[in-house]
């Protein structure tokens, strides 16, 4: 943009969220496995926490009623989907997403950054912002962190993220370093920028599976005052191994007070595994996105219900789990529903493996508490 100029950022002290909001408590510790209470804007939240992701104000598959029955206390929207469509002015009428969806509980909304590995909607970004393309107009859009904490605010989150560079897995060293640079100088401008009390503005480290530059973010993000911290660039396709070992990087540097949010992980085993270093909170749309295709989670392990060996299991999909879904109906019969390619299929193994993911953190949460979660691990290796 010819003539543009950043604006100056003013050096301040931010007080976390507001004095009268305490945000975030140990409750315990069992190893490095930890529970806690966030307590934000709409209510407490418990940790550790599993977020599912409702992009554009909705669960794929899963209705908004049965996802609260399920126990889900908290989940992340898309702010920079949502400012496209249906647009800021439509959400404040509304009183802001929460009534606008009447949800009474936490909502976190991821800045943007993310959609800068998707090449339907990224064209290009300078050390100013991102331009992307519309995916309802094919217009292109010019997004700031600015921009970024301005819609986060309007339309009333709880948890708000700030904009961040994020690279592809596979990003040579120069790639990486850049990313990381220019995530420390937004993020910057996202704290100068972001003026709720009431919301709290979480900080994001990149790096990508480099130990240095994963290192190097770390520390620069987690100098700056922010009210919890974030593993970015992680859960996108390297290996699993590299993930976990770029996570205890992570998760050694990151304050020992603050909520720690590793973003993107959503496989059961995986997340008690990261549970064990120290993280907190997670999203993904692991959980529906793999149950659309066949995939519940038990837990002896994860099944392909579109089998033909589950053709005549009269068995619920997981003997052990309370779900309505374990409770009403059978292997077969959810086998049945993918063959013949019924949606309400996909509608059954959703809200199970919501359920099923909402509780595994209930019960590593009370592991925690009760100092048994060593145990309560081994279940999953």
């Amino acid at each position: 943009m010819v003539g543009f100029e950043l604006p100056k950022l003013v050096t301040r002290v931010r007080v976390p969220a507001d004095a009268l909001i305490p945000m975030f408590k140990l409750q315990s510790t069992d190893g490095k496995a930890r529970a806690g209470i966030l307590k934000t804007a709409h209510g407490k939240v418990r940790t550790p926490l599993f977020m599912p992701v409702a992009t554009k104000a909705s669960f794929k598959w899963v209705a908004l009623q049965d996802a609260e029955k399920a126990g889900v206390e908290c989940f992340i929207s898309n702010s920079y989907i949502l400012s496209l469509r249906p647009g800021v002015p439509v959400i404040k009428k509304a009183g802001g997403l929460h009534k606008f969806m009447n949800w009474d509980k936490g909502i976190f909304t991821d800045s943007g950054g993310f959609q800068l590995i998707s090449d339907e909607l990224f064209l290009k970004m300078n050390d100013s912002g991102i331009y992307f393309r519309n995916p309802f107009d094919k217009n292109r859009d010019f997004l700031t962190p600015e921009k970024s904490m301005q819609i986060q605010e309007d339309i009333g989150a709880d948890v708000a993220m700030a904009l961040d560079d994020m690279p592809r897995y596979g990003s040579n060293a120069k790639r990486l370093e850049e990313s990381a640079a220019r995530t420390f100088e937004w993020a910057k401008r996202c704290l100068d920028s972001h003026n709720s009390k009431k919301q709290l503005l979480f900080g994001i480290a990149q790096g990508g599976t480099n130990k240095k530059r994963r290192k190097k973010s770390a520390e620069q993000i987690s100098s700056l005052p922010f009210d919890g911290f974030a593993l970015g660039g992680l859960a996108v396709g390297e290996p699993k191994k590299k993930m976990m070992e770029m996570a205890k990087i992570n998760l050694s540097i990151f304050p020992g007070k603050s909520p720690r949010y590793l973003m993107g992980l959503g496989s059961p085993k995986e997340l008690i595994e990261a549970i064990s270093f120290g993280a907190d909170i997670f999203d993904s749309c692991f959980p529906t996105r793999t149950a659309r295709h066949g995939l519940a989670f038990t837990c002896k392990g994860n099944i392909d219900i579109s089998k033909g060996k589950f053709k005549l299991d009269l068995k619920p999909l997981d003997e052990k789990c309370g779900c309505p879904v374990c409770k009403s109906h059978s292997r077969s019969y959810i086998h049945h529903l993918f063959k013949v390619k019924e949606e309400n299929g996909k509608l059954l193994l959703s809200t199970h493996n919501i359920y099923f993911i909402t509780k595994l953190m209930q019960d590593a949460r009370k592991a925690i508490l009760d100092g048994k979660f060593i145990t309560f691990k081994k279940k999953f290796t």
